[in-house]
């Protein structure tokens, strides 16, 4: 066939045969990249199983969505409750930061594990997997190739043949190391480009739901955080998951940004040690420091998914002779930092156009919770003025532009573990929905705020 060149957006993965500036798809700039052609690009279609007819959906409600689990109670819980046969997963994340190590340890339970790597020999996977894994290793099989239809003919003996390696009540899983190094021969394109990856994505979706086999997909990410590739990815998959840490830390936390199988911003927490990756079974101890009362330091609680994490927040407020203050936030989006200096200058005729600001949130965390409004504007206030907070209080709510504290989600689920960890003084948002949870924690105080000028008063003695 004659070489055709054609135009393929490098977000979304349209393409044209002419070159486009705009995408007319996503309305995204300058996005269009050229791929030249050499043979029908086989499409997810070609590989999917179709039913016979159609079938009647409500016949199956009383069967239970089967899933199995791994070692780590927290992946199970971003996934929606364990692994679903015949979901397709996509994990990015910066290089070095434990994908593969993760994905890895996984095969410690009962479950087969298919580790195609495009990137990695047997033998460094054999190193890694013999210092993470503390079980048996025998159910961990490595195919080295980056030729997609070879490895899915391999695959296929190795689960339906008569030797087969999957044994009886062991549950397989496919892991593909990265999809940026997998190649498909129906694409003449190198591997990594966009068409490469769609197709190769879209084939690994199609083998996945045809054969119930779940798939676990390493991608790369860009630098500016998001996985390398066209957006249409991860449109074709189930679940996207992003591993977050720094190169500085020991901290990791698994966060879900999709899930069809459940909720999504669930976050799981690790720690990566010499052993590999050790789940952190209570986060919250982790994010703050109970024995700190120094001025600038609030405690609050925010929410990522369905789990409530108590987290300490660090400002530092300092006098600056220029006339262009900083403004530096880590974990927090930068934002809303300026957001609530913007309303402390004008509800509280605070001077802060005159410091310098500096926002941190312990642990090395990262938070988008509105929740976290409230203590923001308390730490820079306690800085300012370089006021202690009493000890055992923490604080949660949303500040509006007017200065008004207003009412977050799942008010109770916050309450219950500030309890738990033994906060015995509480300012939160008033609203008549926390009535029931006031009454349940009696040797708790509670102090109801409506806007934010009054709060301040009362948390610092009526002091300003």
């Amino acid at each position: 066939m004659k070489e055709k060149t054609i135009f393929v957006c490098d977000i979304c993965g349209y393409d044209n045969l002419k070159w486009f500036g705009q995408c007319p798809q996503c309305k995204n700039w300058n996005t269009a990249k050229e791929v030249r052609q050499m043979k029908r690009v086989k499409s997810a279609s070609d590989n999917q199983r179709d039913d016979d007819t159609f079938e009647a959906l409500f016949a199956k409600r009383e069967e239970p969505l089967i899933r199995f689990m791994t070692r780590f109670d927290s992946f199970n819980r971003v996934l929606g409750g364990g692994i679903v046969p015949g979901s397709v997963s996509l994990i990015g994340g910066d290089p070095g930061v434990g994908k593969s190590t993760l994905l890895t340890q996984i095969a410690d339970r009962d479950i087969t594990v298919f580790y195609w790597s495009g990137e990695e020999s047997a033998e460094q996977i054999l190193l890694r997997a013999q210092r993470t894994n503390d079980g048996s290793l025998d159910r961990l099989f490595v195919y080295n190739t980056n030729r997609l239809e070879l490895a899915l003919e391999k695959l296929s003996e190795e689960m339906t043949g008569s030797s087969t390696k999957i044994p009886s009540g062991s549950h397989p899983l496919l892991i593909v190391d990265s999809i940026q190094t997998m190649r498909s021969d129906e694409v003449d394109a190198l591997p990594g480009g966009v068409v490469q990856i769609r197709e190769c994505t879209a084939a690994l979706v199609a083998y996945a739901k045809q054969h119930r086999l779940p798939v676990f997909i390493v991608a790369h990410i860009t630098k500016y955080g998001q996985i390398a590739g066209p957006k249409l990815i991860e449109h074709l998959v189930d679940i996207v998951l992003y591993f977050d840490g720094d190169a500085d830390r020991d901290l990791r936390v698994l966060r879900s940004i999709k899930n069809r199988f459940g909720p999504t911003n669930e976050i799981g927490v690790f720690e990566m040690g010499e052993k590999g990756l050790q789940e952190i079974s209570d986060p919250s101890e982790r994010f703050y420091d109970a024995s700190a009362n120094d001025s600038g330091n609030a405690i609050s609680v925010v929410l990522e998914g369905n789990t409530p994490f108590v987290v300490e927040v660090q400002a530092l407020a300092v006098s600056t002779h220029f006339s262009s203050p900083r403004r530096l936030s880590k974990g927090v989006d930068q934002e809303r930092l300026n957001l609530m200096a913007a309303v402390l200058s004008k509800r509280l005729n605070l001077p802060i156009e005159n410091h310098d600001l500096y926002l941190n949130l312990l642990g090395g965390l990262k938070c988008n919770d509105p929740g976290i409004e409230f203590p923001i504007a308390v730490a820079i206030y306690s800085s300012f003025f370089d006021k202690t907070i009493p000890p055992k209080t923490a604080f949660f709510g949303e500040v509006g532009l007017d200065g008004k504290i207003r009412g977050v989600s799942f008010s109770e689920k916050r309450i219950t573990e500030l309890a738990r960890l033994g906060f015995r003084r509480i300012y939160l948002p008033k609203s008549k929905a926390n009535a029931g949870v006031i009454k349940k924690y009696g040797d708790v105080s509670f102090i109801e705020c409506t806007y934010l000028k009054e709060a301040l008063t009362q948390i610092f003695d009526g002091r300003s």
